[in-house]
């Protein structure tokens, strides 16, 4: 913890560095609240992805898996904190959209034009992709080089790591933005017993959101206590021929943890070579790709005071996005991590159903 702590007081100074040329802002008030137990985090709600063209990104997406709008609304900019918003002109547009999963939050900052692509790199730093699932006898794979994804990894087919009965590869949409896709053979989902079954209700899932980091350490640290446990698998600096080839990069080593989060897994990759640039700059939801993500909760207020008690300090206050209560706050790293509150009065915008991965916190790894 005391490894999170330090990159949390250097993020936090160049945070507030007018000589950085970074925008100020004041902190949010303490959060006035009894602590909610890390159970009241029920889930990843939704990840959020800045895109040029909210129609687009829906017409792409949902040729080749289930992409279902929920909702669609306009917002004045103004509406969001500075903090996490640099451009706050004119309005912004938001859309929900359901998958077998989770759910995901597109923004487009500027509906009246288009942004360019904007490719971040496989080795980071911050949110690279989504990784959507399939059987392997119904690979989406091939679906998605079919309507047009741009295919980064190596070969003519997705690439077989280890023989275990999984195939991988990555992709740009036409926004330059990363998704991976994966390859499961029938047999190994229906091993997986209850979540197995759950899949196979569907084409495609999501399975998890990966962020990429200079420090995995810190970064576990920082997980373990907003979730109140530890990464459910771990694996050591890795060097494999085929990691290569996934993301076109020759001699690569990696090192990664996976939390598993009830609905999906997050995922924590380090580039050891060539190594994952250290940021401290503050993320905001401007840039076109994947802005953050946010934990769905029962208890918004009491869960911000816990994390607060753990000197995780919020960077917004509680405010309306979208119809939803939301807070923000930054990992070690400057990137956005939201916790959003459960809607009670909209069960079935919920992802309590989704919880496939486990009905209980896991284990210690």
């Amino acid at each position: 913890m005391r490894r999170f702590l330090v990159s949390a007081l250097c993020l936090a100074l160049a945070s507030n560095c007018a000589s950085d040329g970074l925008q100020t802002h004041s902190t949010p008030d303490p959060i006035a609240a009894s602590p909610a137990s890390a159970d009241a985090i029920r889930g990843v709600h939704n990840v959020g992805i800045t895109v040029s063209d909210i129609d687009a990104t829906l017409a792409f997406y949902s040729r080749a898996v289930s992409y279902e709008l929920i909702d669609r609304r306009t917002i004045p900019a103004s509406d969001v904190p500075g903090s996490i918003l640099d451009q706050r002109d004119g309005e912004i547009e938001i859309a929900l959209v359901r998958t077998p999963t989770l759910f995901l939050r597109l923004f487009d900052m500027d509906p009246d034009n288009a942004a360019p692509p904007n490719r971040r790199p496989a080795t980071g730093p911050g949110y690279t992709h989504i990784c959507f699932q399939s059987p392997a006898d119904a690979p989406k794979y091939d679906r998605f080089k079919e309507i047009g994804l741009d295919i980064l990894s190596r070969g003519d087919g997705p690439v077989d790591l280890g023989g275990y009965g999984v195939t991988y590869a990555y992709g740009f949409d036409p926004d330059g933005i990363m998704i991976e896709m994966e390859q499961v053979e029938r047999r190994l989902i229906e091993a997986s017993g209850y979540m197995g079954q759950q899949r196979l209700n569907h084409a495609s899932w999501v399975t998890h959101v990966a962020n990429v980091t200079a420090d995995k350490a810190s970064m576990v640290d920082f997980y373990r206590a907003i979730l109140g446990h530890g990464p459910k698998r771990e694996i050591p600096p890795t060097k494999r021929k085929t990691f290569d080839d996934v993301v076109d990069i020759d001699d690569i080593e990696i090192s990664a943890s996976w939390f598993d989060i009830g609905n999906i897994q997050l995922e924590l990759w380090h580039y050891v070579s060539p190594p994952t640039p250290l940021s401290t700059d503050p993320r905001t939801l401007d840039e076109i790709g994947y802005n953050g993500f946010a934990f769905e909760v029962t208890d918004l207020a009491g869960t911000l005071a816990r994390l607060e008690a753990e000197g995780i300090k919020p960077v917004t206050g509680i405010f309306d996005l979208g119809g939803w209560q939301i807070a923000y706050i930054r990992d070690p790293e400057g990137n956005l991590v939201a916790f959003q509150q459960r809607d009670v009065e909209q069960p079935d915008l919920s992802i309590e159903d989704l919880r496939w991965f486990a009905k209980t916190r896991s284990p210690e790894a």
